[in-house]
């Protein structure tokens, strides 16, 4: 998982920085209690909207040009399906580094990182990239407008239409 670093000869050591955490834990847990995608969705609905809205209060103007950044990137690339996962995947975390919280922003690492192990599977049958790119924005700006209401249900918003979507794509 990251947390210790063998090196041949000289012994076992503890990583320098956080550890890269990816997915095992979350596939761990899903697998022990067979979450199913509607539970994960809720999960994400959960942990996503109050992100979103704390970010809202506390994003830095930092946060808040990657969040842009990400955005841009997915309008760009509305063509290109997997380049456009990727910066689906980005976006959310960058709200989470937002808030400046390490807890929550390894949480969502984690969700995010498995969300973007499942979609890849599946994104090439996106059928609305455009609408999934607006409603980035859409929680953007309410981001940006330090509005947290408008943040949390533009999210809520989203990551319904994303449930949606993901049982079309889904064979």
């Amino acid at each position: 998982m990251g947390v210790v670093v063998s090196r041949r000869g000289a012994g076992t050591f503890i990583a320098d920085g956080p550890p890269d955490l990816g997915t095992e834990p979350l596939s761990l847990l899903a697998s022990l209690h067979r979450l199913t995608a509607a539970e994960m969705f809720e999960a994400r609905l959960v942990l996503e909207t109050g992100v979103a809205g704390l970010a809202a209060r506390h994003a830095s103007a930092d946060a808040l040009a990657t969040m842009a950044d990400e955005i841009t990137e997915m309008f760009a690339s509305l063509d290109d399906p997997p380049a456009f996962l990727l910066h689906d995947v980005r976006f959310p975390r960058a709200i989470a580094a937002g808030r400046g919280n390490r807890g929550l922003a390894a949480l969502m690492e984690m969700v995010a990182a498995k969300s973007y192990e499942l979609r890849k599977q599946t994104i090439d049958r996106a059928r609305d990239l455009k609408y999934s790119a607006e409603s980035h924005r859409r929680i953007y700006r309410a981001i940006r407008a330090h509005d947290r209401e408008a943040a949390q249900q533009a999210m809520a918003e989203h990551l319904e239409a994303a449930r949606h979507a993901q049982t079309l794509e889904t064979p």
